[in-house]
C-alpha cells in the first residue's frame, strides 16, 4: 500500500525539482479501479528504475481538483490522467489556458467510454496488455500534435460534442450515477446506456435550432429541428469505440459534423462500426456530414448536450448558444505506431 510520502513528493526544496512524470487518478473510474490503480503504481514505478521523488501519484480531490491540477501539470514533465473522458478533458482544460508547451499529456482509460484512449491506441495496450504494459509503453511514447476546442470562451472539447438525443442518455446517466442509483463496474454502466437508450429512443431536437458552419468557402447553415442528434467530432472515436468519422484527424484544426435524422441510422452506424468501421463509409451516403474550421449551435437553449462524455445541458442553457472555435495545440502520448518490446 503505497503512503503519502511514497506515492507523492512532499517539501519545498523536493517539490522545487520538475517530475519525470506524474499521475492523477480518479479513484472511481472503472467502478474504483482508479484506487488500485494508485496501489499498484509505487511497485510498478520502482520496478522501472523510478525513485519516490521522481514521480507523483495523487487522487483526485473535488474540493481543490483545480489547484491539484495546475500543480501537477507545472511541475511535472509528463502528466498521465488516469481515468474516463471527463478526467482527461479537465486536465486539457487546465492546460489550455497555462504556458506549458513542453508538458506531455498521457492517459490511461479507465471510464466506459474511452474514446480518446481509443483514439490514441492506448486503450486497446491497456485493455488487451495491462496496466503495467500501459505504462512501461507510456514511458516510451513519442507525442502527438492534438488540436483543443474553445465553447465560448468556458470549456474545452478535445474529442466530440454532441446535442440531442444521445446527450439526453448520457444525462440521465449522469443524474442516476450521482444520484447513487448505479451498481459499482462498468457492466453495470452499460447496462443502464442500454436501457437509458431505449426510454429516449423517441427523443427529438425540438424547437428552433441551427448549426451555423464556417469554412474557407463561407458560412453554411443547417437546421437542426428534428433532428435526432448532431455530433461534431475531433477525433475518429465516438461513444465508446463507433466510427461516426473513420477519417478524423485530431491535428488538422477542423471540425468533423454528422446530423441524424433517422434513429435506425444511428444505431446501425453506432451498433456495428465499433466492429466494422469500413461499414461507416456505407452508412455515409445516408446521413448528413460536414466539415467546418469552427461552428456555432444557435438556439437549442432547451436542449441536452454534452461534451467529451459530460453533460453541459445547464452550460447550454445558460448560453442559450455553443460556439466552438479552434484554440490551441497541445502534446498527447500516443501509442498507435509503438512497435518497442513490451518486456
Amino acid at each position: 500500500m503505497p503512503t503519502e510520502a511514497s506515492a507523492s513528493l512532499s517539501g519545498g526544496a523536493a517539490a522545487a525539482a520538475r517530475l519525470s512524470i506524474a499521475f492523477l487518478i480518479n479513484p472511481i473510474s472503472g467502478g474504483g479501479v482508479g484506487k488500485r490503480v494508485f496501489n499498484q503504481l509505487p511497485e510498478i514505478m520502482d520496478s522501472f528504475g523510478f525513485r519516490p521523488d521522481d514521480w507523483r501519484a495523487e487522487l483526485t480531490e473535488a474540493s481543490r481538483l483545480e489547484a491539484q491540477t495546475d500543480s501537477l501539470l507545472a511541475s511535472a514533465h509528463k502528466v498521465i490522467a488516469v481515468g474516463g473522458d471527463g478526467t482527461i478533458g479537465f486536465v486539457l482544460n487546465r492546460l489550455r489556458g497555462r504556458d506549458l508547451h513542453d508538458t506531455e499529456i498521457g492517459l490511461i482509460p479507465l471510464g466506459t467510454g474511452n474514446d480518446l484512449g481509443r483514439a490514441l491506441g492506448i486503450f486497446r495496450i491497456y485493455n488487451e496488455r495491462g496496466l503495467l504494459a500501459c505504462v512501461k509503453r507510456l514511458l516510451k511514447a513519442q507525442c502527438v500534435r492534438f488540436d483543443l476546442w474553445d465553447l465560448n470562451g468556458k470549456l474545452t472539447m478535445a474529442s466530440y460534442v454532441s446535442i440531442g438525443m444521445d446527450a439526453a442518455v448520457l444525462h440521465d446517466f449522469d443524474l442516476a450515477r450521482k444520484a447513487g442509483k448505479i451498481p459499482t463496474g462498468s457492466l453495470f454502466n452499460k447496462l443502464f446506456y442500454v436501457k437509458a437508450f431505449m426510454r429516449r429512443s423517441s427523443q427529438r431536437i425540438s424547437g428552433k435550432c441551427t448549426l451555423v458552419m464556417r469554412t474557407s468557402k463561407g458560412e453554411e447553415s443547417v437546421e437542426l429541428d428534428a433532428s435526432i442528434c448532431c455530433v461534431i467530432g475531433n477525433i475518429n472515436s465516438y461513444a465508446a469505440g463507433a466510427r461516426v468519422f473513420p477519417s478524423a484527424r485530431f491535428d488538422d484544426r477542423a471540425l468533423e459534423i454528422a446530423v441524424f435524422d433517422k434513429l435506425w441510422k444511428f444505431s446501425l452506424l453506432v451498433g456495428i462500426t465499433r466492429a466494422l468501421p469500413r461499414f461507416a463509409k456505407v452508412m455515409g451516403r445516408h446521413i448528413r456530414l460536414y466539415r467546418a474550421d469552427s461552428l456555432e449551435i444557435r438556439g437549442g437553449a432547451g436542449e441536452f448536450c454534452q461534451v467529451d462524455g459530460e453533460d453541459i445541458t445547464g452550460f447550454l442553457k445558460e448560453s442559450g448558444r455553443l460556439e466552438i472555435k479552434p484554440s490551441r495545440q497541445v502534446q498527447l502520448l500516443d501509442l498507435r505506431r509503438a512497435f518497442f518490446s513490451l518486456f
